[in-house]
């Protein structure tokens, strides 16, 4: 009966050791890349099998574009739709990246030009270059909340755009 306790004992310990160590692998540097590449036919190509490959269904997506989420995988879907209609080249290129238990760090370069209306706005046939960083968490697999940091005015720069200042009161 001694031995018994001792067996079990041992294989709980066992148990938890291999729980805990499970839990904290988190994403590999290979999983990464392969969720990097896929990530570039999301973004560039609105490929409907990648973004059904690693995005969850309750995706949410925080960036300058979108400050109180964008959500959900439909969402994106016609996001990405839609961006094609201004932006027919629009491209991003993860230039790097890095992991950190089920976080994906990724720094991207955005390219495109705008050759459709962009909203009641028309094309400026102007070409842009702008990068920016993506924190992906993940679990199962899927990316299931992104952050983006990038520079939209400076996109907006590129295309035209320009920033005045208000007028002062006395320059009516």
């Amino acid at each position: 009966m001694k031995n018994l306790k001792v067996v079990l004992i041992i294989l709980a310990l066992v148990f938890v050791g291999v729980s805990c160590t499970a839990q904290e692998k988190g994403l590999t540097v290979e999983e990464a890349k392969i969720m990097c590449e896929k990530a570039e036919l999301v973004w560039s190509k609105a490929d409907e099998q990648a973004i059904d490959d690693i995005i969850d269904s309750n995706f949410v997506m925080y960036s300058p574009l979108f400050p109180d989420g964008l959500k959900g995988i439909d969402s994106l879907k016609n996001y990405l739709k839609n961006n094609a209609v201004p932006y027919p080249d629009f491209a991003i290129t993860i230039d790097d990246f890095y992991v950190s238990g089920d976080i994906l760090f990724s720094y991207w370069t955005l390219t495109a030009t705008n050759t459709g209306p962009l909203g009641e706005m028309p094309a400026t046939n102007q070409a842009v270059k702008v990068s920016g960083i993506a924190v992906s968490k993940v679990k199962n697999g899927k990316i299931y909340e992104e952050e983006t940091f990038w520079n939209v005015f400076e996109m907006y720069k590129q295309l035209g755009f320009t920033l005045l200042p208000p007028k002062a009161e006395n320059d009516k």
